[in-house]
């Protein structure tokens, strides 16, 4: 007996047994950090977004079911910034380019990785219905390397085919926390990083 229970615990310690265990134990640690990180970022982007809800701080919501003025407002702390007119006229300068479904203009105020990454045909795809209004930038964070954060509000109308999928509605209200970059001296609008953008129709 005491030779059969030896036998079946050095069948346990050899690598063809321990190997595998002690992959699937790493796999699972490593699986309970990455949600522990993916719960961190999400915390931090909303931190940044500020008001989740329907309504927009310092916005009246449109009774008439529009998406309201495409005039780019600021809060009194956004204006603060040094930078606020550069990056307000950057802003109202891209909101008017997708609301005239302008490819050139968009491409102008977007950064380099931004643009790469969306043709002409996507663009026009994407904003076909689209109609942004009622913008408002919220703070203006720099960050380093002439780089900023910018928390913002906006309300969108389009047709509900061309709406995020988990919300085919109407109208959105929609919280962004934006990045504007400098690139070879000017201005540029980054694509918002994944969990920096919150939407619910209003």
């Amino acid at each position: 007996m005491t030779g059969a229970r030896s036998g079946r615990s050095a069948a346990l310690t050899r690598p063809a047994v321990t190997v595998p265990v002690a992959l699937v134990v790493l796999l699972v640690v490593l699986g309970a950090v990455a949600s522990v990180l993916a719960g961190r970022a999400a915390g931090m982007a909303r931190d940044a977004l500020g008001d989740t809800g329907p309504a927009l701080a310092g916005v009246v919501l449109p009774e008439d079911g529009s998406a309201g003025p495409p005039t780019v407002v600021l809060t009194p702390s956004a204006t603060a910034s040094p930078r606020a007119p550069e990056i307000r006229d950057l802003v109202q300068r891209q909101i008017d380019a997708r609301n005239a479904g302008d490819y050139g203009a968009w491409v102008a105020t977007s950064s380099a990785t931004s643009s790469a990454s969306v043709s002409s045909a996507q663009f026009a795809d994407r904003n076909r219905t689209v109609k942004i209004g009622s913008v408002i930038l919220r703070r203006i964070d720099p960050v380093g390397d002439d780089e900023y954060v910018v928390p913002m509000g906006m309300i969108t109308t389009q047709d509900p085919a061309a709406a995020p999928p988990d919300v085919p509605v109407a109208r959105l209200c929609w919280q962004v926390s934006a990045t504007v970059v400098t690139e070879r001296g000017a201005l540029r609008l980054a694509d918002p990083m994944a969990g920096s953008s919150l939407r619910t129709p209003c």
